[in-house]
Parts: C-alpha cells; sequence; structure tokens
C-alpha cells in the first residue's frame, strides 16, 4: 500500500473556497469581535488545534488547578484526586461563553494512557497522553458553553489517570502536572448569551438516573473513541483486529511470538492468536440505549497512540500529536423523539454500550444534555416510529487468508452498512412537536496481512510482521423538529474517519531457556482525517454551514535504533463556515525537528478568523445562539 502525503491532502481537503451567504436580510450574523485562533505549539509538542473563538468582554476566571500533580490511580479512592468548584459571583449567568483553559506539563516519559477531569460526574475533558522523553509542555481548551447549567452552582470533582505501568515503588514522581481554568464570558449586545440545555446528567452509571419530567429535547455527548475498554479486552488497537479465521482445521494460529511485532506490541491490546488477544474483526461501534429499547448510534474514532508498538517508541506521534489525542471531543447524539420517554415518571436507564466482537461491554463518561418546557412540569408524548431495533446492523466479513508452511497470507474485507429513522412527539406548551432523528453509516476496511517465521519449539529465525489497513467509516445524522406542518428546525452532521496504515516489523529471534529479539525494521506510514460537515437550517434565518478539517500524516522508519532520514510527519487544521470564519493550520516536521509551521495561508487576507460562536476544533454545534 502506497500512502502519498500530497494526494491524500488534496482528496480529503479539497472545499469549496466560496461561501455564499444564504442569510436573509432580517437576520444579520451576530457583531462581535473577529478572533484569530492562536497556534498552541510548546516544545516539544507541536499542534495547530485552533483555539477557542472568545466573547467580547472581560471573563471571570475560575481556577481549578495550580500546576498540580496528576494523580496516579482511581478518582473514587484517590484522596489526590477531588476538585472543588465554586460559580464566579462577579460575573453571574447566562454567559456568552465558558471555555476551559489546561497548561499540562510533563517531566518523565510515562506509559500511562489517559488523563481526565469531571465536574458533578460529568466528563469535561480528556487526553491520551504523548510519551516523550524529558520536559514537554501543551496547552488545551474546551469550549464548555452547551454546559452552563452545570457551572451554575457549586460543584466537587475530580482529576484522575488511567496507565498500562504498576505503580513505581517510592520515591514516586508523578509525570503529569496541570493548571486548569474556567473563563466566564458575560452576555453582551455585542456577544449575547446563546440558548444552552437547562440540564447537564450524567449518565451510564451503576443505577438508574432521576430526570426532569418537562423534556422537550435531548441529547447525548458520547466520547466515542473506544480507548476506555476494559476486562483485557481490545481497546487502543481495535481497528487492526483480525477474524476468528479457521484454517488448515484449526483456528487462526499466528507463529509463535508474533505478538511481539504486531501493532501494540507485547500487549493484550496486540493481534494475538485467538483467545489471547484482539480477534473477532475490526468493526465497532456504540449503541445508546433508553431504558434497554435502542436509541442511537455513534461510530468510533481510530484513536492513534503515541506509541504503535511498545518496543518502537514514538512511532506515531513524535513532536507533532496525533489527530484528538491530546483534546478528545464527543459525538453527539440526538435522542429528542425519547424526550416524552425520558419525562415520564420514575428513574431511567440512559446506557453507552460499546461492541466488541462477542458482545457489548457497559461504558462510561458520557452526558446527557436537555432542554426543558418552563410551562409545564410534565410533558407527555410517545416514539412512534423506530426501525433502529428492527435492523440488524451485522457487519459482513470476507477473507483470502491462507497458510502457507511458516507464513499466513491474505486479505481481510469488513463491510457494514446502516440505515434507520427514529420518531416521536411531545405534547409541550406550545403545543405537539414532532421530531425525527434520520442516521446512515458506512464501514469499510481492507487488510493485507502477512505473518511470516516458524512456529513453536526453540529456534533461532528471522520472523516478519505486515499488515496494511484501509478503513472508512462514515456516519450522517439528520434531525427534524415541526408543529404541525410548520418546521421548527432542521439540522444534519456528516462525520467521517479514514485512516490508512502500512506496518512492517521485522527481527531476528532467539528463544531457549528465555527469548531475544533483534529489530531489523520498524516501519509505520499512517494517514489520518477527521471531517465533520454540518448543515443547519432555521425558518426566517436560512442554513449554516460549517467544515471542519484534520489531517495527520507519519512516517517512521528504522532498524534496531529506529533511525532513519524519512522520520516525518505533519498536521492540517481547517474549518470554514458561511458566516465568513476561516481557519488554517498546518504543521510538518522531520527528524524530529520542525521544518514549516504557517497559520491562515488559505484563508482571505492570509490570516485566521473566526466568529465568537463558531466551533473550529470539530465539537458539536447547538446553535443556541441563533435566536
Amino acid at each position: 500500500m502506497t500512502l502519498r502525503h500530497d494526494s491524500l491532502h488534496r482528496a480529503l481537503f479539497a472545499t469549496a473556497c466560496t461561501l455564499a451567504p444564504v442569510f436573509g436580510a432580517a437576520a444579520q450574523s451576530p457583531t462581535g469581535p473577529v478572533v484569530a485562533p492562536q497556534v498552541a505549539s510548546t516544545n516539544p509538542v507541536a499542534s495547530v488545534d485552533p483555539r477557542v473563538p472568545v466573547a467580547a468582554g472581560q471573563p471571570c476566571v475560575v481556577e481549578l488547578l495550580h500546576d498540580r500533580a496528576w494523580p496516579m490511580g482511581d478518582p473514587d479512592h484517590d484522596p489526590n484526586a477531588p476538585i472543588t468548584y465554586m460559580p464566579p459571583s462577579a460575573c453571574p449567568p447566562p454567559w456568552a461563553k465558558v471555555i476551559l483553559k489546561l497548561d499540562v506539563r510533563s517531566v518523565r516519559r510515562s506509559i500511562t494512557d489517559t488523563l481526565g477531569m469531571d465536574l458533578a460526574r460529568v466528563r469535561l475533558f480528556r487526553s491520551i497522553t504523548p510519551r516523550y522523553d524529558g520536559n514537554s509542555r501543551w496547552h488545551l481548551e474546551r469550549d464548555l458553553t452547551d454546559y452552563s447549567a452545570l457551572f451554575r452552582a457549586p460543584r466537587t470533582g475530580s482529576i484522575w489517570m488511567t496507565q498500562n505501568e504498576d505503580f513505581p515503588d517510592p520515591p514516586y514522581t508523578p509525570p503529569f502536572y496541570a493548571t486548569a481554568r474556567l473563563f466566564f464570558y458575560p452576555s453582551s449586545a455585542a456577544t449575547p448569551a446563546p440558548r444552552v440545555p437547562d440540564a447537564v446528567i450524567p449518565v451510564n452509571q451503576e443505577t438508574p438516573v432521576n430526570l426532569p419530567h418537562n423534556i422537550v429535547r435531548a441529547y447525548l455527548d458520547v466520547e466515542a473513541d473506544y480507548f476506555s475498554g476494559d476486562g483485557g479486552l481490545p481497546r487502543n488497537f481495535w481497528y487492526t483486529c483480525v477474524i476468528d479465521w479457521s484454517g488448515n482445521g484449526g483456528p487462526l494460529e499466528l507463529p509463535q511470538l508474533t505478538d511481539v511485532l504486531a501493532p501494540g506490541g507485547w500487549t493484550r491490546d496486540a493481534i494475538n492468536p485467538y483467545a489471547q488477544g484482539c480477534s473477532g474483526g475490526n468493526y465497532r461501534e456504540f449503541k445508546i440505549a433508553v431504558d434497554g429499547t435502542l436509541a442511537g448510534i455513534a461510530p468510533v474514532f481510530p484513536l492513534l497512540v503515541a506509541d504503535m508498538n511498545n518496543y518502537h517508541h514514538n512511532s506515531a506521534d513524535q513532536p507533532i500529536p496525533t489527530l484528538e489525542m491530546l483534546n478528545f471531543k464527543p459525538y453527539r447524539v440526538d435522542l429528542t423523539p425519547f424526550a416524552a420517554l425520558l419525562s415520564a415518571a420514575g428513574r431511567h436507564n440512559v446506557t453507552v454500550d460499546n461492541r466488541y466482537p462477542y458482545g457489548y461491554d457497559r461504558y462510561g463518561g458520557s452526558a446527557l444534555l436537555v432542554y426543558l418546557d418552563p410551562q409545564r412540569t410534565q410533558v407527555t408524548g410517545a416514539v412512534t416510529l423506530n426501525t433502529l431495533t428492527t435492523g440488524s446492523g451485522a457487519p459482513h466479513y470476507s477473507n483470502t487468508l491462507r497458510r502457507i508452511g511458516d507464513t499466513i497470507v491474505g486479505d481481510i474485507h469488513t463491510r457494514q452498512q446502516r440505515e434507520f429513522e427514529i420518531r416521536g412527539f411531545v405534547n409541550t406548551s406550545q403545543g405537539r412537536i414532532d421530531s425525527r432523528v434520520h442516521q446512515t453509516g458506512a464501514f469499510a476496511s481492507t487488510q493485507v496481512l502477512r505473518v511470516q517465521g516458524p512456529y513453536g519449539g526453540i529456534f533461532i529465525a528471522d520472523k516478519a510482521y505486515r499488515q496494511d489497513l484501509s478503513l472508512s467509516s462514515t456516519v450522517q445524522q439528520t434531525s427534524r423538529r415541526a408543529i404541525g406542518t410548520r418546521l421548527i428546525s432542521w439540522d444534519r452532521t456528516s462525520t467521517s474517519y479514514p485512516l490508512q496504515m502500512a506496518y512492517r516489523l521485522a527481527a531476528h529471534v532467539q528463544t531457549g531457556d528465555g527469548w531475544n529479539i533483534d529489530f531489523t525494521r520498524t516501519n509505520v506510514s499512517i494517514a489520518q482525517s477527521r471531517v465533520i460537515d454540518g448543515d443547519h437550517y432555521k425558518p426566517g434565518f436560512g442554513h449554516y454551514t460549517t467544515h471542519a478539517g484534520a489531517r495527520f500524516y507519519s512516517v517512521r522508519k528504522g532498524g534496531a535504533d529506529q533511525t532513519d532520514p524519512r522520520w516525518e510527519s505533519s498536521t492540517l487544521r481547517n474549518y470554514r463556515d458561511n458566516f465568513g470564519s476561516c481557519y488554517h493550520g498546518e504543521v510538518a516536521a522531520r527528524d524530529d525537528a520542525i521544518v514549516r509551521l504557517s497559520r491562515g495561508d488559505t484563508c482571505p487576507g492570509g490570516r485566521n478568523q473566526v466568529r465568537w460562536f463558531a466551533h473550529p476544533d470539530g465539537s458539536p454545534d447547538t446553535l443556541g445562539w441563533w435566536r
């Protein structure tokens, strides 16, 4: 498989440069300051992720952490984990913007997986940590305006860290420290407070939750990257999992010690023989259920971690982080057709289950955002159609795998398509509101597998592992709300997660009383994108269209010493909307040194300018500012 930087860039990020306004004269865009997001670039972490655009005026700042060590362990039991929040007295709600800003530094290399922050059990932030040697710093921002209801009262929360490494012997030096602050921008004539959800509720806990009885709209934010699986199930390398192939009269049996060469290296996340690791195919999804009834599907983002193999450090990211690695944004599922069911008396379960090859695991970290009818204490209604409950959505696998002597070779093809529609209504103070959610999704991957080397016994031999992956995952969610024949709103979000990877590892292996591996080739080439397009319509206002694109490219090659003149990577971020917002950032590195850093090159006037209400990072749009 050949990966070309230029052609992939053109194919995934070719967008129209002319964005014709479609708004009537009676509905002008808000008049606020035009903000140019700055590049968040620190040594050695080089990122061009856009900053969150700010609102007008002077914000109030609430500090949650100040250069505090990130605790290692379970947030429910670690006494060093709690954080406390108090609302800013000088800036009462409603707020035009709420922004979380974090400055993180590392003091040593760690094989830590995840940093996270919760407030009242609602997830505010999560990242997968880079694993660079020595000191490094990076800056992160999250637009939490939709979570404003959470910040109206004092809260307690926690910061937490998960890890693959055992707790070291004392004295222990925490690898990460952080300063975290919340910025609250008061509402003003230039940047008025948007209509935000009336409540933000953590769900997917061990017990059902109490919900308001006057819900008219509901959405679920899901951190759909599958990295937080547990129980030893395949997680971060799920996209490289192979099917349960039977050949020569038995299950798939890869040559001994190939799990060391597979993605993930010597871990359970690698492609190991059946029952030892990552088999069952590489299709994944998140299933959302309301009181046990299927209510939505979220796609899974193929998150790339720092070490594609434990013996090949920073094979994907240094010094440029992979997409979403440092600041993962949720996928938003529209549950509005279930508003009446969620409003019914009693406690309710909103669950998120992640599909793995042999079933589903309950998943945490989801937040339910609800809008209420202030004129009623109880609303009624029903779900009138749900085709998601009748469709199987099962993936289809085919393969040409075969064993030739000590080599397994062949292709694995995975295809899945799903289409469903859910309808419901709720009786409100404005009358009956009908809602409809229609979603289509398609998943396709082709894996080329070649694993060679002797099976079993005591031997001295050369072994090689090759896996080429071409993956495409797309989802389009369309929502419609109406009172009778009068349309209230229409929203469509299209999400695409393409990934191409060429993975090659070879080694000289010697086994006896123990084993020794000398790598002779460690090559990893990656091209990945995250593309989100939005089209939102409201009668009297017209359409609001957005495009957020991100692309990561990396080539890592080397022998046992992991050196090679083609050690290069790059990231491109762009964003446009038809209110005149434009963001462009690109950074490229070679041999761990930055060779190109550009901002605003493709925007009018050669500079970035993003409206205060835009989401240039591709996080969900709720359009509360659009009244």
